[in-house]
């Protein structure tokens, strides 16, 4: 896993955290953030939604890119101010 952080610009900060893992198919990350859906065996389906909720009320952004067996990147974008 790989976590970089760096300013975007100068209003904003971007993390990106990437993994060589198994990755999510495109049908499964269309409906990730909504409740009750996880990918997870035990999984409830709330937490990346409470992550999304978090990040959108402070101005910021959350996107999923993956590719079947080649791993996800999840970048967060916010605001500095």
């Amino acid at each position: 896993m790989k976590v970089e952080l760096r300013k975007k610009d100068h209003n904003h900060i971007h993390i990106q955290i990437i993994d060589e893992g198994v990755g999510i198919s495109k049908e499964r990350i269309k409906h990730l953030g909504e409740p009750f859906y996880s990918i997870k065996e035990d999984g409830i389906g709330l937490g990346l939604m409470i992550c999304f909720n978090i990040i959108q009320q402070h101005k910021g952004t959350l996107s999923i890119e993956s590719e079947v067996n080649k791993g996800t990147s999840v970048e967060i974008c916010l605001p500095l101010e």
